[in-house]
């Protein structure tokens, strides 16, 4: 009975370990204003990123994600006419080191589909190059 005991705590554990690292990478929205504009900016990343299949999306930030840092704000005459929108986005690691930066501006919201498309590429062409390698250093040893 014993070994039977040991013999499904093994497999329970390597079920767990192969789950943990089938899991999805993920890419989360994380806004650094309280500006209403950001509200344009958190759609158009989510269908970006649900159209690749194979990640995951989190409407603020969440651990073990890649982050898409959005700063915008409607830009604004001196005549207090809006102009259009400024937006700032950056993309972390996991880690939080940042690997993209753009800076957008148009006319109306929707140049906020163009820069959250730009985010979302950087962050999964990053996603990609780093399971490439990892499953790269796997395969080698």
């Amino acid at each position: 009975m014993k070994p039977l005991c040991l013999l499904t705590l093994w497999l329970a554990s390597t079920v767990v370990a192969q789950t943990a690292g089938a899991q999805k990478p993920c890419i989360s929205f994380v806004p650094e204003s309280t500006s209403a504009t950001n509200i344009y900016a958190k759609q158009p990343l989510q269908a970006a990123v649900m159209l690749s299949g194979d990640l995951e999306f989190y409407e603020s930030g969440h651990e073990g994600c890649w982050n898409v840092h959005v700063l915008s704000l409607p830009v604004v005459s001196g005549k207090s006419k809006r102009i259009g929108y400024a937006i700032s986005h950056t993309v972390t690691d996991p880690k939080g080191m940042e690997i993209g930066h753009a800076l957008t501006f148009g006319p109306s919201p929707d140049i906020f589909v163009q820069a959250m498309h730009k985010a979302a590429a950087d962050a999964i062409r990053n996603i990609r190059l780093v399971r490439s390698t990892s499953q790269s250093n796997v395969e080698a040893h």
